[in-house]
């Protein structure tokens, strides 16, 4: 007979665990400042620059020292490739405009024939329109993620769901503040990838719980719950584990553009595994004595 590993026994445990976590990140965040917003939610300017001889990043940031810019290498290092982006100093069109002129005039200064294969403004009001539609995509996304879980499965799963997936959003942005990764498009599309694997990966145990309930047998709830678990572990280990070995290698080897992006998805695909287990299946629990109660 195999042995059944009591997960469920844990979870207070786990609740610590993530709020010790969220608490931690939240601080530090703040502490240093709030989010790092990206220049697609600020507003700022993004220049990709090609030089004549071999510039290094070092130098380049030394001739743009006063706006604190973001400079990443792109293609083969003989072509001398270079996006370079700043956030925005005003609050205006204008001032992206004189930003962006600002950079061309410096880096002209510095450095021989350059050429500027393209260029790139964000205003402000833009980069506000940008917030507003991405919270109001992660506030349709879960409404509708909701609505197809009831539909699916019945609403106490729904609710064990939905807690799993805000604890792992949750985590995941004080993660971003406490790492200083840039919020951008790219980091936004990683947070909405996680959503869907941390739902998917609940959705899984559910099945297989939902499957046992329907067997008759003197287990309780919980132990229902643990078995069910036990029985999907090894598919939640091999999905994560190769899905993580994908993601580590975009990160090692995707260079700094990817960075970002895998990080937080490495981040999010861990703590998604790690919630389907402790905070999905015990406010199944939860709200199950809830109801008895009522």
């Amino acid at each position: 007979m195999k042995s059944t590993i009591e997960f469920l026994k844990f979870r207070y445990i786990a609740y610590a665990v993530s709020a010790g976590l969220f608490i931690a990140f939240t601080a530090f965040t703040v502490m240093q400042g709030g989010i790092n917003f990206g220049i697609d939610f600020v507003g700022g300017v993004k220049i990709i620059a090609k030089f004549e001889k071999h510039v290094n990043e070092t130098d380049l940031r030394k001739s743009l020292s006063g706006m604190s810019p973001l400079i990443q290498q792109i293609g083969e290092k003989d072509l001398n490739e270079f996006i370079i982006s700043t956030k925005l100093a005003g609050n205006s069109t204008d001032d992206s405009k004189k930003s962006l002129e600002q950079i061309k005039t410096e880096l002209n200064k510095n450095f021989k024939n350059i050429e500027f294969l393209s260029e790139e403004t964000v205003g402000p009001a833009i980069g506000n329109i940008l917030k507003r539609s991405a919270i109001k995509l992660f506030m349709i996304s879960i409404i509708l993620m909701t609505v197809y879980l009831a539909f699916r499965f019945e609403f106490k799963y729904s609710v064990g769901a939905m807690a799993a997936l805000l604890h792992d959003i949750a985590i995941s942005v004080a993660f971003i503040g406490f790492a200083r990764v840039e919020l951008n498009v790219p980091v936004v599309a990683a947070l909405l990838t996680i959503f869907g694997y941390s739902v998917n990966d609940t959705i899984v145990i559910f099945d297989r719980i939902r499957e046992n309930v329907q067997v008759k047998s003197k287990q309780t709830f919980t132990e229902v719950i643990d078995k069910s678990v036990n029985q999907s572990m090894s598919r939640t280990l091999l999905t994560s584990l190769t899905t993580l070995f994908s993601v580590a290698a975009l990160y090692f080897l995707g260079g700094e553009v990817l960075n970002d992006f895998a990080k937080v998805l490495l981040f999010g695909i861990a703590v998604g595994t790690y919630s389907s287990i402790y905070i999905a299946s015990p406010i199944l629990v939860a709200w199950e004595k809830l109801l008895i109660k009522k």
